[in-house]
């Protein structure tokens, strides 16, 4: 594989489980960020200066950053980094390539400690390199891959379009 490849199937996989968490779930991952990670996380999707600050609208805006910025794949690694960092201090040499049954032991704690959405965007982030993790997102219901919901266009109001139409033409003639 290579690396294009490997990040456009990261970056769909993102999308597809960010589309499965709740908002609240969402706001209380970024809420629970330690502060070293919280300043590289607003600024990649983009958040206001004081947007921890109102919890009913963050969720929304980091989807809305995430996408105006491209930054899904980095706000899936930075939301999960508490747990990678779990992860990677508790299995030691073994979290350079982590066997299926490694991870099996410890998703329970860190389920626990950090959400269940929390430990399935970590696993995104590591399902295409690491067999483990791989496995992982093939066989455990939990992290499966949801199948991406298709793309509706909304047709849009042949009124609407008119009346848009119409003012153009009038901008035009001044």
């Amino acid at each position: 594989m290579n690396l294009a490849r490997d990040q456009i199937l990261v970056e769909r996989r993102y999308v597809a489980v960010f589309a499965t968490i709740a908002d609240d779930s969402l706001t209380a991952l970024a809420l629970a960020l330690p502060e070293s990670l919280r300043d590289p996380f607003a600024r990649g999707v983009g958040l206001r200066r004081g947007a921890y600050d109102d919890a009913t609208t963050l969720a929304a805006n980091i989807r809305t950053g995430m996408v105006a910025r491209k930054s899904i794949i980095d706000a899936g690694v930075l939301l999960s980094e508490p747990c990678t960092e779990f992860f990677v201090d508790t299995l030691g040499d073994a979290s350079d390539d982590p066997s299926y049954e490694d991870l099996q032991s410890l998703i329970p704690d860190a389920i626990e400690k950090f959400t269940l959405d929390a430990v399935r965007l970590m696993a995104v982030q590591y399902s295409v390199a690491l067999g483990g993790f791989r496995r992982l997102v093939n066989e455990d219901d939990r992290f499966k891959i949801p199948a991406a919901a298709p793309v509706v266009r909304a047709k849009p109001d042949a009124a609407e379009q008119e009346a848009k139409r119409a003012a153009r033409r009038e901008r035009r003639k001044r």
